[in-house]
């Protein structure tokens, strides 16, 4: 399992009611040494969801959260 520390870096909401959606944009958290291990050999990530309102609801511009990679079998 790989693990990268990210903080919501944007939050664009469009749309109302059931329509609503927010695309949202993640950048690495480096802040206090984090993601130094992956960071030696990958300095840079980028994430973009495109999410509806209801999963939107879930991030917070400015916060910060964690991204595992975990192999899944075939």
């Amino acid at each position: 399992m790989i693990t990268a520390r990210v903080h919501c870096a944007s939050k664009i909401e469009r749309g109302e009611g059931a329509d609503r959606q927010a695309q949202i944009r993640f950048q690495p958290d480096y802040q206090d040494g984090r993601n130094a291990e992956w960071a030696a050999a990958s300095p840079m990530l980028s994430l973009t969801m495109t999410l509806n309102g209801t999963a939107a609801d879930l991030f917070e511009q400015d916060k910060r959260y964690e991204l595992r990679f975990v192999e899944q079998p075939d």
